[in-house]
């Protein structure tokens, strides 16, 4: 074999040798690379579930106070729920926005029911500023917020005559939300028949809403005009506005019950306690009105039983 011949055979060796650990390198390489994609899947899917184990429980208990929170507003603890309401806001959490607009509409209202009407306006009023959308159209928002500052403006009881004068002149210079105002102002007076006018001003005006139909009913209610009463429970159960609207309800339960109509009270004292459960008041009205369908007809002793 020349010379020439043995260099080739060589240099293929150390070719051959070269080439085997190169491919192992790149094997092992490779391998490297699938180890530590593998560690960041995995890496990965945990911190994933983590987080999603993290945001769920938060989600959870942030729910739950706002279902507690509804449930005291149901049963008339207005305290309780604005307490459940804010706890709830203040968690702080992913995906949640919606929900906590939905939880500011009732703690709104829960503000509204125990009489803390500033704290109602400056909500009512951030979303009447804000782009965010409510259940509330922004005219209805409006309303509350008016409601809230009317009510706000009395809420001291201090009516005089001369500050019914300032609303008439307000009213004179084209501001037709004073007839919310005055017909306030003259419910406190109980100068009923300026309030009757007032309030039918406004709702020729603006339209109607649950704690007028309210007001309006009950007036109504009281002096036995049941046609009148009626007439304003429909307005009210037909304005979208649910602030008052369990009251409404209660004044057409009394209706029915006024006609003797114990029946049709009932059925509908049935639906009250169904989104009322836990309130006491309107359960006694269900009992009492059980009771009167559900009469027992038998007399408790008998003649014979006694001898």
């Amino acid at each position: 074999m020349s010379k020439k011949e043995k260099n080739i055979i060589e240099d293929n060796n150390i070719s051959g040798v070269s080439g085997s650990s190169g491919k192992r390198r790149e094997n092992s390489r490779h391998q490297r690379n699938v180890h530590l994609a593998v560690m960041c899947a995995i890496f990965s899917i945990i911190v994933i579930l983590g987080t999603a184990y993290i945001v769920l429980h938060s989600i959870s208990d942030k729910e739950k106070l706002r279902e507690a929170g509804i449930a005291a507003f149901k049963a008339g603890s207005y305290n309780e729920a604005i307490t459940d309401f804010n706890e709830s806001l203040s968690r702080k959490e992913w995906f949640t926005e919606k929900m906590d607009i939905d939880t500011k509409l009732y703690l709104a209202a829960s503000y509204m029911r125990c009489g803390e009407y500033l704290s109602a306006y400056n909500i009512y009023n951030e979303f009447i500023i804000s782009k965010n959308p409510t259940s509330l159209s922004k005219e209805s928002l409006q309303k509350m917020s008016d409601l809230a500052f009317a009510l706000d403006s009395i809420k001291s009881g201090d009516i005089s005559e001369v500050s019914v004068e300032k609303l008439k002149s307000e009213l004179e210079r084209g501001n037709t939300s004073v007839y919310l105002f005055l017909g306030l102002c003259y419910q406190q007076m109980e100068q009923y028949d300026e309030m009757l006018s007032s309030f039918n001003s406004y709702i020729d005006t603006y339209g109607i809403n649950t704690y007028i139909a309210y007001q309006m009913s009950s007036y109504y209610l009281g002096k036995g005009d049941l046609d009148n009463a009626v007439t304003y429970i429909n307005k009210g159960l037909s304005c979208g506005d649910d602030l008052y609207k369990d009251k409404v309800l209660f004044n057409d339960i009394v209706v029915s019950e006024t006609k003797l109509d114990y029946a049709n009270a009932l059925t509908k004292a049935t639906t009250l306690i169904n989104e009322y459960p836990e309130n006491e008041t309107y359960q006694k009205e269900y009992d009492f009105l059980y009771s009167r369908i559900n009469m027992n007809d038998e007399p408790v002793h008998t003649k014979s039983e006694d001898e």
